[in-house]
């Protein structure tokens, strides 16, 4: 009877002790458990993503089965993918992603409320980009047309924008530019032709406007040379004239004369 009594006393003290540590070990793991996700929120918190995605994997490993712990995990994961595409520039994916990761629940708020800011700004990121390509095309449009001018027009409008220099609008800012830059190398070409045929055309006309005055010398002078030459011959007709008068005059006396000369003939007969 005692030692049966015996045994069954240390039955109870060993299944005691069994249930008694297995409590313990239980209680510890859950300490460790939530010790693991306060960590994760923290280092979620201070952006540190990737130590939390630790923190999670190592709280599955005390819970296996803790759906809190594999939505967060799925969560932080997601969230990091949605960063990796944003750096790729690749916005319209970052976008879905960063809408995916703000709808999973449960959750660690303050990604999902990382995320609806991150969906937000792409929103509106994404708005200006096609606002800034349909002006960039079109420049490239009249570029095309030799529109130089309209089309810096249009570039301007990207190059003034107000958050142009965001890393957003990278790549359109350096398309911008150099458009820009090859339509004032090409109006430049255009204004010194310009101003080269104006010179040319200033040339020409002056060239014109000294052939004509020359022209208008060598006629004036014709005309000088030929009134000097006509005037002796005026003064000659006039001399000539005075002369035949003269020699008019005196030869009246002699025909009076010679009409005088018979009448002593008469006398005489």
């Amino acid at each position: 009877m005692k030692r049966w009594m015996f045994w069954l006393i240390t039955a109870i003290v060993v299944a005691l002790v069994f249930i008694g540590f297995g409590y313990t070990k239980k209680r510890e793991t859950q300490k460790q458990f939530d010790n693991l996700m306060s960590q994760a929120i923290t280092n979620a918190q201070a952006a540190e993503y990737k130590k939390a995605e630790l923190n999670l994997q190592d709280a599955l490993r005390k819970k296996p089965d803790d759906v809190v712990a594999k939505q967060r995990l799925e969560q932080v994961k997601l969230y990091q993918e949605g960063l990796a595409e944003l750096k790729q520039d690749d916005y319209e994916q970052a976008q879905l992603t960063f809408r995916s990761t703000a709808k999973i629940s449960p959750s660690l708020s303050i990604l999902t409320q990382r995320a609806k800011k991150k969906d937000k700004l792409l929103e509106s990121v994404l708005k200006q980009r096609e606002k800034y390509d349909d002006l960039y095309n079109e420049a490239v449009r009249l570029t095309e047309m030799g529109a130089y001018s309209q089309s810096n027009e249009n570039l301007v409008q990207i190059l003034d924008g107000k958050n142009i220099d965001e890393k957003y609008y990278s790549q359109v800012r350096k398309d911008a530019r150099e458009l820009q830059e090859r339509n004032n190398s090409i109006l430049e070409q255009i204004r010194i032709q310009n101003q080269q045929a104006a010179i040319r055309r200033q040339r020409e006309q002056q060239r014109q406007e000294e052939a004509r005055k020359a022209q208008q010398a060598a006629a004036s002078s014709s005309s000088s040379a030929e009134n000097q030459n006509g005037e002796p011959k005026k003064n000659d007709d006039k001399n000539n004239g005075q002369d035949n008068v003269k020699d008019g005059s005196e030869s009246k006396p002699e025909t009076n004369n010679s009409a005088a000369e018979p009448q002593p003939n008469n006398e005489n007969k």
